[in-house]
């Protein structure tokens, strides 16, 4: 039997950052978008995110540390681009913490 051939809509990714180097990121004011570069092992990605979601993941990294911080960007891999992409920066939980808060 022959395997099967698939249709796929889009190629969702998720891309998991260094935060230190996410800390070096300007997004200044008044600048509604901000172009990011990512370079993986094999090839180099562009995404375009909107700057105010990286001043607030700025914001998570400085008010946490980057060692107690994870960074993502999804969206959607078209070419060498993420399209339709977000960043966001989430304080990481605490195995301690995590069962008192249960």
């Amino acid at each position: 039997m022959a395997q099967p051939i698939l249709n796929a809509r889009a190629l969702k990714v998720t891309v998991v950052l260094d935060p230190a180097e996410v800390a070096l990121i300007e997004a200044p004011d008044g600048k509604p978008r901000v172009v990011i570069d990512i370079r993986l092992p094999d090839r180099r990605v562009t995404v375009d995110v909107a700057a105010k979601a990286v001043r607030r993941a700025l914001a998570v990294i400085a008010e946490h540390g980057p060692d107690a911080v994870s960074v993502i960007i999804q969206g959607k891999l078209v070419g060498d681009t993420i399209t339709e992409a977000g960043i966001v920066a989430q304080p990481k939980v605490r195995p301690a913490a995590a069962a008192e808060a249960a």
